[in-house]
């Protein structure tokens, strides 16, 4: 083979060389790292636009609000009243259901519950806790309740005003002194006549351990 022949072999394979170095650079992608980056971009893109997002209406709903997971209280037809109390408010019955409560029923000309004050008044300071106690005054006007409460010292808790002792008899009650006594399992027992300070304690706990 001649000098001549011989380059133009070697000149001819080296240019199939780079025409082949060519066309495999030609077939990848420009540049394989930013494709990976932009998926991640996009990604991101898309958790941000969805956190942003307000909930839908029907997501709310799906949600269970406070209302909704707490138990209704039903309000037996002896607690639905209102009535004014000693010390110038007003008292909503509705707000003894589902509680423990005991209403002490008294009235301030009474010689027995003048001499059982100071014993309810004990009492009202040991009870368990969640009971609480209220009085409940009838057959007198607001200024002989007043001035009861004041003289035996019985500001501790609420006095609930009864003047014509329709809440009495609400409760099945006919003369005082007596108890009522409010489960937060909705009964309500009516108890005649006196309680010591250990029987009113020991009434307390019932109702707190049921």
């Amino acid at each position: 083979m001649s000098m001549l022949n011989t380059t133009r072999l070697v000149a001819l394979t080296s240019l199939a060389a780079l025409s082949l170095a060519a066309c495999a650079a030609s077939s990848e992608p420009e540049d394989a790292s930013t494709e990976p980056e932009a998926t991640m971009e996009s990604t991101h893109d898309a958790m941000e636009d969805s956190m942003d997002k307000e909930p839908t209406d029907e997501a709310m709903e799906r949600e269970p609000t406070e209302d909704a997971m707490a138990e209704e209280v039903a309000v037996p037809e002896q607690l639905q009243w209102t009535a004014p109390t000693v010390a110038g408010g007003e008292f909503d019955g509705a707000s003894l259901a589902g509680t423990d409560a005991i209403l002490w029923i008294w009235a301030s000309w009474c010689p027995v519950c003048q001499a059982e004050a100071p014993t309810v008044a004990a009492a009202s300071a040991q009870l368990p806790e969640g009971v609480e106690i209220y009085g409940l005054p009838g057959r007198s006007d607001q200024a002989a309740a007043e001035a009861f409460v004041e003289f035996y010292e019985l500001e501790g808790f609420d006095h609930i005003m009864d003047e014509e002792a329709v809440l009495w008899a609400n409760f099945g009650v006919s003369y005082q002194p007596a108890f009522v006594l409010i489960n937060d399992d909705g009964t309500i027992e009516s108890i005649p006549g006196s309680l010591s300070e250990q029987g009113i304690l020991d009434a307390a706990e019932q109702l707190a351990a049921t």
